[in-house]
């Protein structure tokens, strides 16, 4: 049972670090950073495509990471609930990461929407911008 038990803490410890690497991006309007639209050389044009790109999946993002705030938070109770079922904490980690999948999902569309409104140079540039602001990524 103790091991069981581990296997969820770490488990859900996990979701945690996972879902807040993630949220820290959604909310950046990197197109609009005077610096990197500079450096990029994003149009006016490329510039607002890319807001529409970002207003048109806003709410959806959203709506993922707030499910898997709720889904989380819930997790955590089931976990210090001395009754908890097994199959109730799985069945939660199995919403959860259902939740994670859409919500990426849904992230890798808008950038890839974003791309092609992007050179294939800006695309490159964009890659070595993110390697250079994100040092989990080296």
């Amino acid at each position: 049972m103790r091991i069981s038990l581990l296997f969820f803490l770490l488990s859900f410890l996990f979701v945690l670090n996972t879902h807040a690497l993630l949220r820290a991006e959604s909310n950046y309007k990197w197109w609009k950073d005077p610096k990197i639209a500079g450096e990029l050389d994003l149009s006016k044009d490329q510039v607002r495509s890319i807001d529409r790109i970002f207003s048109s999946y806003k709410k959806r993002i959203f709506k993922y990471q707030k499910e898997l705030r709720k889904s989380e938070v819930e997790l955590k109770k089931e976990l210090q609930n001395p009754n908890a079922k097994k199959e109730d904490v799985l069945k939660l980690i199995d919403g959860i990461e259902n939740t994670k999948a859409a919500y990426t999902r849904a992230k890798v569309e808008m950038y890839l929407k974003v791309k092609d409104v992007l050179t294939s140079e800006q695309v490159t540039k964009l890659h070595k911008i993110k390697v250079r602001f994100r040092p989990y990524n080296r």
